[in-house]
């Protein structure tokens, strides 16, 4: 089982973006192996669709959510006791709250690898980070700036 970064999965859904055609081996990959991911990602990749059509949106919120080899997460007051522990632990390393909910979420699933471009998880020792994309400068500006998207 591999966890899903909220950047892959929009990577994967936004066929405009030049990121796109890097992750599709890796998405096909997690997609046959079996996928991780909890709510709060979800909510991140909700929130770059949120532009969209509400048919659209719900279509390819559905699109996630009925993958059979997809497992989500709760965040229960387990994780979350283990994710305020990881802050301050690898906040030197870059990790915000929400990717230490990630670790937690992985820490209790048993899952040590995550697909991201997220360059902070390969910071962390016992995390296998999979990134098929190149580091360049402005990556993540571009992908926070973008509003509409048009996923295809």
């Amino acid at each position: 089982m591999i966890y899903v970064d909220s950047n892959y999965w929009i990577y994967w859904l936004d066929s405009r973006l030049p990121e796109h055609e890097r992750v599709l081996t890796t998405m096909r990959k997690a997609i046959k192996e079996g996928i991780a991911t909890n709510y709060v990602t979800l909510f991140e990749v909700a929130h770059y669709l949120r532009m969209l059509p509400k048919q659209e949106f719900s279509d390819l919120m559905e699109r996630i959510q009925s993958l059979a080899t997809l497992r989500i997460f709760d965040l229960d007051r387990r994780i979350a006791d283990a994710a305020l522990g990881i802050i301050s632990e690898h906040a030197s390393v870059g990790l915000g709250s929400r990717d230490c909910v990630i670790l937690a979420t992985m820490q209790a699933s048993g899952v040590v690898r995550i697909a991201t471009h997220d360059q902070a998880f390969k910071r962390v020792p016992w995390v296998e980070a999979i990134d098929d994309i190149p580091e360049s400068k402005g990556s993540e500006t571009r992908k926070r700036s973008r509003t509409t998207p048009n996923p295809g």
